[in-house]
């Protein structure tokens, strides 16, 4: 549904920005470094946004190389924390179990020694 909206979305901006252009095709001068050009409009319009999609992707990319890293180093801490975890609770059982096998043991000896 997302994917639906975001495609409508985009098609309508591209029929807009088509329609503009369209409606703009005097010639006009560009400066450029120095170098005066003179092209029609829809031209200076199409390599305008040609160039926005392109610094958009490169910043999209650059964060999402960002994230993709963090995510590994948090999933990399998640596994040593849920590792050391798993060795605490192996430990404190492991006492547990000795302190009440301890406790049997003294109750068995109170039992027998209470016998008559």
């Amino acid at each position: 549904m997302k994917n639906q909206q975001r495609l409508i979305v985009g098609l309508v901006l591209a029929l807009v920005l088509i329609v503009f252009a369209l409606l703009n095709r005097q010639p006009v001068a560009v400066n450029f470094f120095g170098a005066t050009f003179s092209w029609p409009l829809i031209i200076i319009i199409v390599v305008a946004v040609i160039i926005g999609a392109v610094i958009a992707l490169l910043v999209a990319t650059s964060s999402r190389v960002a994230t993709k890293k963090q995510l590994a180093a948090l999933t990399a801490d998640n596994q040593r924390l849920t590792a050391e975890r798993d060795k605490m609770i192996a430990a404190a059982t492991a006492k547990a179990e000795a302190k009440v096998k301890a406790l049997e043991q003294q109750l068995a000896q109170t039992q027998a020694s209470a016998k008559p």
